[in-house]
């Protein structure tokens, strides 16, 4: 059996896992040739799995993210009684087994799930850890909490646009990455992932029911907005979003993330609004009254050709 297959078949047991740590995720955004998996066993059993992806590029290998993956992140398994000390030395032991069994590559640059909070395993095995940040509603059961939670100029925004916009969903995908791609001809950029990878994100979120695409449109039937949104059983995602710049006073933007966190509730159990670190993104998504969140990235350059360029790079800057 295969590390892939073991890999598949131990989380196939493991509850609450992640859907961007599924193999059908990794599937999709990888291809089932390009990320593999380590395994620590003990006395039989897996007890600690990680798929990592693979790239190759100007002769180097990578292990490095995955477009339109906030996290990824080793499965460990925890045992029933544990006392907090004991938990803490099986994950460390679980960890180091699992990066001395990672294949040789040139850079490792991997951003981990929020959930993760440990990485001294990684910083003596070499590797730098930044963090960063998200921001998370982590109980949805109480909606009118939420909302109130909510800054006021959003509360009004929602309440300006309920007036005049209707929320509907669509598997209209390729409308959606129309709407997507607003977002970076806003800001004059490239949009960095194809219309045939986002479909094939969205064909297998389709086959294993865990996303919803919504659109915001007027009376005339303009479109504002759109969002993606999936989901697995710990938590809703933000994954993409858009809207049309003719449109961005009519607060359909925030009813729609409304909407989206509304559906969540019936769905899973928190909202990850997934970054972002830029400035005006932060600044919006905190005012949706949610924690801020650290998560772990981490980073290290065996290669010393690349260590040589990123440090003149980092010069020049």
């Amino acid at each position: 059996m295969t590390a892939q297959e073991k890999y598949i078949q131990y989380c196939n047991t493991v509850k609450d896992i992640s859907l961007f740590q599924q193999a059908w995720w990794l599937d999709a955004v990888c291809g089932q040739q390009n990320w593999d998996a380590v395994i620590n066993e003990s006395n039989g059993n897996i007890v600690g799995a990680w798929a990592y992806p693979i790239k190759k590029k100007y002769n180097l290998k990578l292990i490095a993210m995955p477009m339109l993956t906030p996290g990824l992140g080793p499965v460990i398994t925890y045992f029933a009684g544990q006392k907090p000390a004991t938990q803490l030395s099986h994950e460390q032991q679980v960890l180091d087994e699992l990066i001395n069994q990672l294949p040789n590559f040139d850079l490792f640059d991997l951003y981990f799930l929020p959930k993760y909070k440990n990485h001294l395993s990684f910083y003596w095995k070499g590797f730098t850890q930044s963090t960063r940040y998200t921001y998370l509603i982590n109980d949805l059961t109480n909606l009118d909490k939420v909302f109130e939670n909510f800054n006021s100029s959003i509360r009004t925004q929602i309440r300006k646009a309920e007036k005049e916009i209707t929320i509907t969903e669509s598997d209209d995908i390729e409308l959606f990455y129309k709407i997507n791609s607003l977002t970076f001809k806003r800001q004059s950029k490239k949009v960095p992932y194809s219309i045939a990878y986002v479909k094939q994100i969205d064909e297998a979120c389709k086959k294993n029911n865990c996303r919803k695409i919504l659109f915001a449109k007027d009376a005339s039937g303009n479109i504002h907005a759109a969002v993606y949104i999936v989901w697995d059983t710990q938590s809703a995602y933000y994954l993409m979003g858009g809207a049309d710049e003719t449109f961005k006073s009519s607060g359909a933007y925030s009813l729609l993330l409304w909407n989206g966190i509304q559906t969540a509730s019936t769905l899973t159990k928190q909202f990850n609004f997934c970054g972002s670190m830029l400035p005006t993104v932060e600044r919006f998504f905190r005012s949706f009254g949610g924690d801020q969140t650290p998560y772990l990235h981490l980073k290290k350059v065996n290669s010393k050709a690349l260590k040589l360029f990123l440090a003149l790079n980092s010069i020049r800057s």
